[in-house]
């Protein structure tokens, strides 16, 4: 029967009506047998790989007909074979071609009817609805195909599509011809599907406005269920459904994530403020104080001697010497230390000064050439805080809701700019505008890295740790039936086999730039290092000030001691 199966399914309502009563004892191979009155799913049953029969005693019975439909739900693509229990007459061929409309209507696209005198006549038909519904009548003794293949070429059947014509996947655009194209690189594979197999793509008279806009998923989804399209140009995921044979074979793996900008480098004048934080001033403040402190214990025992008096104790509380203070600035002095330990001390004066001199010149250096970013945004708890909205359109909320929750969506719905409509959503991510992150599929990505290589440094990173799914199958949306499921699904391995789907992605760059959807100038601001600018000079007051509040309040210190201390 030109087509390996492993069983059969026979489906008749009494033996007579298969011509041999005795027609499942000549099965070589597993057998299952229905009536009208059983309900079954026979895909469920475990084998797929089978040869439907039917025995039909009424060609123009349309539930009987129905009934053996539902119970091949899902395997109506299968060779299947009706026998009629009537001997063949040309009064019979109306009833004939009622009967193939009936299996034109319920999807069976290969179906061989036999009569009773089949032996005798060698005659069987079958029909081609391609492109339009033919009934056809052959003899078994000629050398023909029993069931060829409909679908190699359809004669121009309509292909009715549906496109979401979401960036990068779909675009509609209108030559200057005035011809609507569709393009992106599931549309290349769309429309190379469509001359492969000789089919017009067609878009329904009812879906002409959609070529103005974007088209929710949901809106497609339930296009293809209830058959007003073949196929729906769009990447839909099978997870949301109960019944995944609405679907062809997967085509992508993609992740969810969220496309954040660039954190900018930090300003010059925080690099004193990091550098110069108080644990640092306070370590550094007792180092040089514990020197002058030895120093000073050094010249009251050695040049001096031991003698505890006033000034002794004041000289040990402020130990400060001017002399280490310019070793610790690498300044040279005019003191002469006779002793070993003095030597030494000085020694390790002046390695201080220079190891502090040469630590900060070089990082404040390094600084300069490659200033560091800020800490990145890693949580959609920290981009509320830092105020970086991240932009979802609003039919876009439930499939959040669907990935990570409920609860998820009231935490961190503070965290998101909601605008009304995905085409408004797209158009602002072409703006690349860094006041904002925008919620970003892992398959548009390199669309966007790919804009970013003509810039000065890139504007956006893909975080990973804010997402909504960390993966999900992607498919093409299909009716429930559909007799171009297979084809579909064959031609789409072929492509990604052959490496078609990645050339497809790769002209689908260039292409939105020749229809302008973005152009390829430098948005970067590039920042020229300045090196005084007047947010320095801010700390430079401030710290003046500081200075200055300081000495006053020394000054009035010594003030109040003189003239409460000074007689003494």
């Amino acid at each position: 029967m030109e087509e390996r199966f492993y069983g059969y399914f026979l489906f008749r309502n009494q033996p007579l009506h298969c011509v041999d009563q005795e027609l499942p004892l000549n099965f070589a191979l597993p057998s299952l047998q229905w009536n009208q009155s059983y309900s079954g799913y026979v895909r469920g049953t475990g084998n797929s790989m089978i040869l439907p029969i039917i025995c039909m005693q009424n060609l123009t019975d349309k539930d009987y007909l129905l009934k053996f439909a539902e119970d091949l739900q899902h395997l109506r693509k299968r060779r299947i074979l009706a026998i009629y229990h009537r001997n063949f007459t040309t009064n019979t061929l109306s009833e004939i071609e009622t009967f193939f409309q009936y299996c034109q209507q319920v999807k069976f696209v290969n179906v061989i009817l036999v009569h009773r005198d089949f032996a005798n006549t060698h005659i069987y038909h079958s029909y081609n609805q391609f492109p339009e519904f033919a009934l056809e009548t052959r003899d078994m003794r000629n050398s023909t195909r029993i069931y060829p293949n409909r679908l190699a070429d359809v004669a121009e059947t309509k292909l009715n599509i549906l496109a979401d014509q979401v960036e990068p996947n779909t675009m509609f655009y209108v030559s200057k011809s005035g011809t609507l194209y569709i393009a992106g690189y599931i549309g290349h594979f769309i429309a190379q599907f469509a001359e492969r197999y000789n089919f017009q793509l067609w878009l329904p008279d009812n879906y002409n406005s959609t070529t103005e806009h974007a088209v929710y998923t949901e809106e497609i989804r339930q296009a293809a269920r209830n058959g007003s399209i073949d196929v729906g140009a769009s990447l839909l995921t099978p997870q949301k459904e109960m019944n995944v044979h609405g679907y062809i074979y997967p085509i992508e793996f993609f992740q969810w994530l969220t496309m954040m900008p660039v954190e900018p480098p930090l300003e010059t004048y925080q690099f004193f403020i990091l550098f110069f934080r108080p644990a640092v001033l306070a370590g550094l403040f007792f180092v040089i104080w514990l020197l002058c402190f030895v120093n000073a214990v050094q010249m009251e025992l050695v040049c001096r001697g031991v003698h505890w008096n006033r000034a002794a104790i004041l000289l040990l509380i402020i130990p400060w010497e001017l002399n280490l203070l310019r070793g610790l600035l690498c300044q040279s002095t005019a003191i002469r230390a006779k002793c070993l330990s003095r030597r030494i001390l000085f020694i390790l004066i002046f390695l201080l000064g220079g190891m502090l001199g040469n630590f900060f010149s070089t990082n404040l250096v390094k600084w300069l050439t490659v200033p560091p970013h800020e800490e990145p945004i890693e949580s959609f708890r920290d981009a509320a805080k830092r105020n970086v909205k991240i932009q979802l359109a609003e039919p876009a909320i439930s499939d959040v809701k669907f990935y990570r929750g409920e609860d998820f969506w009231k935490e961190n719905s503070d965290a998101f700019y909601i605008v009304k409509t995905i085409d408004e959503y797209q158009a602002n991510m072409r703006k690349m505008d860094t006041r904002y992150g925008y919620v970003m599929e892992s398959l548009a990505w390199p669309i966007i890295e790919h804009r970013q290589r003509y810039f000065t440094h890139p504007l956006f990173r893909l975080s990973e740790s804010l997402y909504y799914t960390k993966g999900s199958l992607l498919s093409l949306p299909i009716s429930e039936n559909c007799i171009y499921k297979n084809l579909l699904s064959d031609f789409y391995l072929r492509s990604r086999e052959s490496g078609l789907l990645s050339h497809w992605y790769d002209i689908t760059f260039f292409l939105m730039v020749r229809l302008g959807r973005f152009t390829l100038k430098d948005l970067s601001i590039v920042k020229k290092h300045e090196v005084l600018t007047l947010k320095e000079f801010e700390w430079v007051w401030l710290a003046y000030g500081v200075g200055m509040g300081f000495s006053l309040l020394t000054f009035l210190f010594e003030l109040h001691w003189h003239h409460f201390f000074g007689g003494v």
